[in-house]
């Protein structure tokens, strides 16, 4: 009995956007759809083999503004596949003109994200060395395990949000670097 589900690990559009485009795009051609997407995975189902294309565009939408920004998509040939959060994906086939074609487009779609997580980044790292000078420079002084204990689990937290921010951050960061200099590289010619 064939499968009728099939998931592909989600290693975060920051670092790994279009091997998974390309991925997605290959695996349509043997009949696996994207259908939804979630923090871990990409969810695929079973259906007739297509030749199309996928691309995703980042948008925080509010209620009153998502049916126009769909059908914008939509009238330019792109079908609305699935959405996590600001994560919007979209089919179409190939001929279709791409939804970024300008380098500053693409570039901005992801400057909500990349500020957001730099931002988290740093309040993260700031509260954290706030955190350990304060047990440095007061901590023989601090009585009472409970507000150690307190200030442990606050510093976990910390770097379990610090840590993956500043990677995504750094992620977004060189990705618009290689972009600018490819960019830069065919200005040149």
């Amino acid at each position: 009995m064939e499968k009728k589900n099939r998931y592909i690990l989600n290693m975060g559009l920051a670092f790994d956007e279009d091997r998974v485009m390309k991925k997605l795009n290959l695996m349509a051609k043997e009949g696996w759809i994207l259908e939804g997407m979630s923090l871990i995975r990409y969810k695929l189902v079973k259906g007739l083999p297509r030749n199309i294309v996928y691309s995703m565009d980042c948008k925080d939408l509010g209620t009153d503004d998502s049916d126009e920004y769909f059908e914008i998509f939509q009238s330019s040939g792109w079908e609305h596949v699935c959405s996590y959060g600001p994560f919007h994906f979209f089919s179409a086939s190939p001929e279709i003109v791409p939804i970024y074609t300008e380098k500053e487009n693409y570039l901005n779609k992801y400057k909500s994200s990349k500020d957001g997580c730099k931002k988290a980044a740093n309040i993260s790292i700031l509260l954290f060395v706030i955190l350990v000078l304060i047990e440095f420079l007061l901590g023989s002084k601090i009585e009472g395990k409970a507000i150690k204990n307190v200030m442990g689990i606050i510093s976990v937290i910390l770097v379990i949000i610090g840590v993956p921010s500043l990677m995504v951050s750094i992620a977004y960061s060189l990705k618009e670097k290689r972009i600018l200099a490819k960019n830069n590289k065919m200005n040149l010619k």
